[in-house]
């Protein structure tokens, strides 16, 4: 019974979080080709809970050149062009690559989704919850054994 309501409440936080993560990204401007609500993930398992999802709105930093795939992927979402014509979507994904490989992304284009949403109030709001059912089942148990306790030495 315990472990379905911790379940129970695990589960509802998770989907709440989730919900929050995604309503902050839709509004954020920054959606473009729905691979992130995809790569939002809930995990359960016995008296545990996890979410997964990309990193990748935090930003990058200079160095290795990032899959030119999702840079073309990414231009044609955004609908953007290159200003020449002689320049491909292919050459204008390679040139950001490169840029973002030498430079990094600007730290004000980052959007810290996670840390917005999923804060030490909220992760202690959580804990409370699966706490109070923790303290109840516990009370219970004990109430349980002073009676079984109590009827063996009458």
């Amino acid at each position: 019974m315990f472990e379905e309501e911790t379940k129970d409440v695990l589960h509802e936080e998770m989907e709440r979080l989730r919900d929050d993560i995604l309503k902050v990204y839709n509004s954020s401007g920054k959606r473009t080709t729905g691979e992130f609500e995809r790569g939002l993930l809930t995990l359960y398992q016995p008296n545990q809970a996890f979410l997964f999802g990309y990193e990748y709105l935090g930003g990058r930093r200079a160095g290795k050149m990032p899959p030119l795939e999702a840079i073309e992927k990414w231009i044609k979402a955004k609908g953007l062009k290159p200003l020449e014509d002689k320049l491909s979507i292919s050459s204008l994904a390679f040139l950001i690559a490169r840029s973002i490989a030498k430079k990094g992304t600007k730290k004000e284009n980052n959007l810290p989704i996670y840390t917005q949403v999923i804060t030490p109030d909220r992760i202690q709001e959580i804990l409370d919850k699966v706490e109070q059912i923790n303290v109840s089942r516990f009370i219970k148990d004990v109430e349980a054994m002073i009676t079984k306790s109590f009827n063996e030495f009458q």
